[in-house]
């Protein structure tokens, strides 16, 4: 089933690179990598979430998950593709991106920001929710966060992958992931699996590819002076991602 985003902050594709103008790694003159990924053959089954309070907000009705959104063709949504090798030291931004609470679902579900940058958690439902990070590197977080009060505003200092909860409002219903880059050198793939990165270095690199249900995958890949190079990065079904 085709995936859809429901009105995401920004667009199909977050490009750390691109917004802020990140400066280059070496002098080589960079290209890019470009492509899709991919899950090969059945999709697991979906998991059914139950809203248990503010229906009038929430919805009554059992929701499929969203951690897993595939195109017609296999093309997997929200994953996060990243040069794996590479790390600026002191790379840091003050950005200013936003996640807002609609209908209890967290938009967007994943969030590239690079260190040192302001995450503002905007409350559309007009509900209290809490903003729950269960984070390793950084401070763990659990905020209350008043419908109608002012945007809650958090900053993340060091590189990971947080996973974001509400618990008010049933198991599993309300899940985000905030990806703390290490380099500007990150993209987030679009609702046909499409991702690029697009400035980076000339050379030998390696592809890392992750995905909440599905798990990482690494596959090597050389730049060019100009243009892209193009790859297709494929997973064989569910394993162990990192969930809430």
């Amino acid at each position: 089933m085709r995936a859809r985003r429901r009105g995401a902050v920004f667009g199909s594709v977050l490009l750390i690179a691109a917004v802020l103008g990140a400066p280059r790694a070496v002098a080589a003159e960079p290209g890019g990598v470009a492509g899709t990924i991919k899950l090969i053959g059945e999709a697991p089954a979906p998991r059914v979430l139950y809203p248990t309070v503010d229906h009038a907000v929430c919805g009554s009705e059992p929701r499929r998950s969203e951690e897993l959104l595939l195109s017609s063709s296999g093309g997997v949504m929200n994953a996060v593709v990243f040069i794996a090798d590479e790390r600026l030291e002191g790379w840091r931004s003050a950005t200013t991106f936003q996640i807002d609470q609609r209908r209890c679902v967290f938009v967007p579900r994943v969030l590239i920001v690079p260190p040192g940058s302001t995450v503002e958690i905007l409350n559309s439902d007009g509900i209290l929710h809490n903003f729950h990070t269960l984070s390793t590197l950084n401070p763990r977080l659990n905020l209350g966060h008043p419908g109608r009060a002012r945007p809650l505003r958090v900053t993340f200092e060091h590189p990971e992958i947080i996973p974001v909860k509400c618990d008010l409002h049933g198991e599993g219903v309300m899940r985000a992931w905030i990806v703390v880059a290490s380099h500007p050198y990150y993209a987030l793939s679009d609702d046909e699996g499409r991702f690029r990165l697009p400035d980076v270095p000339q050379g030998p690199h390696t592809l890392g590819v992750w995905h909440e249900v599905l798990g990482t995958r690494r596959v090597p890949v050389t730049v060019g002076a100009a243009g892209d190079v193009t790859v297709t990065v494929t997973f064989g079904g569910a394993s162990p991602g990192r969930r809430p």
